[in-house]
């Protein structure tokens, strides 16, 4: 009988699972390939970089025509920001100096508690209608209603994060009172009778 993984999984399984997938990359090289376009490189993050700021510039500056290609650009800019700190989330597991290096502290596992008996919000998205941020979720069964929370700096630090607005709809949270130009970071929380779910995962955002 094939010895069980610590994860429930038996070698049988995982073997199968990575030969089907080694059989997969080997017939369609090109699913690599197009992986490795959105892996982080320093010049491309710099050519982001120096696009959204622009762009913002003459936004705020008055230029409204610019309005649509800074709306790509701050997608841009988020894109790049999430894909980077999900790799250094899943590297650090392996190699805790990476995130040390960069000045990111892995956030601190919390005890289990009720909250694990409740769904996250997901699908936590941003979108801007004009000069007004809009926040929306998935909705959670039984939910009260819905906390907001934002961080102006490193997210992976539990107590950088504050409480910033509530809202019964979570399918429309208005987030006022940003410093224009300050990158932030959002996630949002169910509040039920039984207590508080997870929080849904986090998403970046430059103020306007």
């Amino acid at each position: 009988m094939a010895k069980k993984t610590d994860s429930g999984t038996n070698d049988e399984s995982s073997i199968r699972t990575l030969g089907e997938l080694i059989t997969t990359l080997d017939n369609d090289p090109t699913i690599l390939e197009r992986i490795s376009t959105f892996m982080p490189e320093l010049g491309k993050m710099k050519t982001v970089h120096d696009r959204h700021r622009a762009l913002f510039a003459e936004v705020l500056g008055g230029n409204r025509e610019k309005e649509g290609e800074l709306d790509a650009a701050r997608k841009d800019t988020n894109n790049h920001l999430g894909v980077f700190h999900g790799l250094v989330q899943l590297t650090g597991s392996r190699d805790p100096s990476i995130p040390q290096s960069l000045g990111i502290t892995a956030p601190t596992p919390t005890k289990r508690s009720l909250t694990n008996h409740f769904s996250s919000p997901e699908n936590l998205r941003l979108v801007y209608k004009g000069l007004s941020l809009i926040a929306r979720a998935g909705s959670v069964k039984g939910a009260k209603n819905y906390e907001i929370w934002v961080c102006d700096g490193d997210p992976m630090v539990e107590s950088n994060w504050r409480y910033h607005t509530h809202s019964t709809r979570v399918n429309h949270i208005e987030i006022t009172g940003l410093t224009p130009g300050r990158m932030y970071y959002f996630r949002i929380r169910a509040v039920l009778s039984g207590g508080n779910s997870p929080w849904s995962n986090f998403v970046g955002m430059m103020a306007i």
